[in-house]
């Protein structure tokens, strides 16, 4: 029996791999939602289809916006409409100034922002030709301001932020609906490099997940959480520098880090 009811018939998942996506198509899919799962071949995309009936493995990569673009096609024909696109997709490396990882930093900035963007215009032109859908890109609060050790992902999440508002702005009135999440610290592989010290309320992917799909359905344009990290970051942003940096450094400074 669905555990809940989503207004989606068809979601399409990049980054399913990942371990948040892959939970989300889990829970989607548990909830009587068929999932197109996407990322590059690999034994956890096809781990992730054989939990579920209803979740189909489209391998692809998020960076060739050609094959993305015949995989939103494959889709469509063989699947139907897809009602959800979630462009979940990415990658962390730390930021060290000493020693700065310029292929880490370039890759996380590929896969980050160019693979959102090829999603969104792999599934656009079908959305706005029969004026429906929802897309939804995995973006995070660290894009609202900067943080130590966090350079190369936090720009790309800044990127990211910025692009999702542009696209809300211009979606007005066409039937297509834009969402962009925005997660604290998810305790996940990507950011296992990350300083422990550093993560403020660190959550589980499950609640993540969870989290997502309380408020994904009502087609808000930001889902924000943890709470707390949200108001502390979004405030940093909003500040005079010469207050937020010394803010930041203090909480760095009370967390022992």
């Amino acid at each position: 029996m669905a555990e809940k009811s989503y207004p989606w018939k068809l979601a399409w998942i990049t980054g399913a791999s990942g371990a948040i996506c892959g939970e989300l198509a889990r829970r989607l899919a548990q909830a009587g939602v068929t999932v197109a799962a996407t990322a590059r071949p690999s034994e956890k995309l096809d781990g992730l289809a054989a939990t579920s009936e209803r979740i189909k493995a489209f391998p692809a990569d998020v960076l060739n916006a050609d094959e993305l673009k015949s995989c939103a096609a494959r889709i469509e024909s063989e699947l139907g409409p897809i009602d959800l696109a979630l462009m979940g997709a990415g990658m962390y490396v730390p930021f060290d100034i000493r020693n700065i990882d310029l292929d880490g930093f370039h890759k996380t900035m590929a896969l980050n922002v160019d693979g959102v963007i090829n999603g969104v215009a792999a599934v656009l032109p079908s959305m706005l030709a029969r004026r429906g859908g929802q897309i939804a890109i995995m973006g995070s609060l660290f894009g609202y301001s900067g943080w130590p050790g966090n350079g190369a992902y936090g720009a790309s999440k800044a990127a990211v932020i910025n692009l999702a508002e542009s696209l809300k702005l211009e979606l007005e009135g066409t039937g297509v609906d834009l969402t962009i999440i925005n997660p604290g610290f998810v305790d996940t592989p990507l950011n296992a490099a990350y300083d422990p010290k550093k993560k403020l309320f660190v959550m589980s992917k499950e609640r993540c997940a969870r989290k997502i799909l309380e408020k994904l359905g009502k087609k808000p344009y930001e889902i924000a959480f943890p709470t707390q990290v949200a108001g502390f970051l979004k405030s940093m942003r909003s500040l005079p520098r010469s207050v937020s940096f010394p803010a930041i450094r203090a909480f760095i400074r009370k967390m022992g880090a």
